[in-house]
């Protein structure tokens, strides 16, 4: 009998566990002549706030010039192009999100006192970025978006640049040939 009451708990704890954590679409809008992020209307969660933001340039586009006080490999390595973090569970920027603004919080330390971070860039028209946040209660929203050559915004609700997948599930969109193993 005390094993189903210990198994019920777990249960009972595993399903409150999951319900904490949920997904976002994110929308890139203009308001007032500003890039702006909102969350999209054709989403199913709808946070008011977020605590973390990164915007980085997609698969095969431009990577951008690190400034003083940036995290040099965010933007190197990961195309980063705007990357602030900060410590939970408070979530102090409420929607709409502007590119670039000053966000509030304390800087999520990631060990060692290391605090990354990564200022706006000027972004490039005509190629595609990827938009994530984190909000409260581990909330997470993402979404991808594109600045035409006639200044007009492109939106998408999933990557519109997916990877090509091998049969291994590895991802092979560069294309790159693996040597085959020596013993044949």
């Amino acid at each position: 009998m005390l094993t189903l009451a210990r198994l019920a708990a777990a249960t009972v704890l595993l399903l409150t566990l999951e319900s904490c954590s949920y997904a976002y679409n994110i929308r890139a809008v203009v308001i007032g002549g500003r890039l702006a992020f909102v969350v999209a209307p054709w989403s199913g969660r709808h946070p008011d706030c977020i605590r973390g933001v990164t915007v980085s340039v997609d698969k095969g586009g431009p990577t951008a010039t690190p400034a003083g006080g940036d995290d040099t490999a965010l933007v190197r390595n990961g195309g980063a192009y705007w990357w602030k973090q900060f410590e939970g569970p408070d979530c102090l920027n409420s929607f709409p999100i502007f590119y670039g603004q000053a966000l509030k919080g304390t800087p999520f330390d990631y060990g060692g006192g290391s605090k990354s971070s990564v200022e706006a860039k000027p972004l490039v028209i005509g190629h595609v970025y990827e938009v994530a946040m984190e909000s409260s209660g581990s909330g997470y929203g993402t979404g991808w978006f594109r600045i035409t050559p006639d200044r007009r915004l492109e939106n998408w609700r999933s990557d519109p640049t997916p990877s090509v997948v091998n049969a291994q599930g590895y991802d092979v969109t560069v294309g790159e040939q693996v040597p085959a193993p020596p013993d044949g």
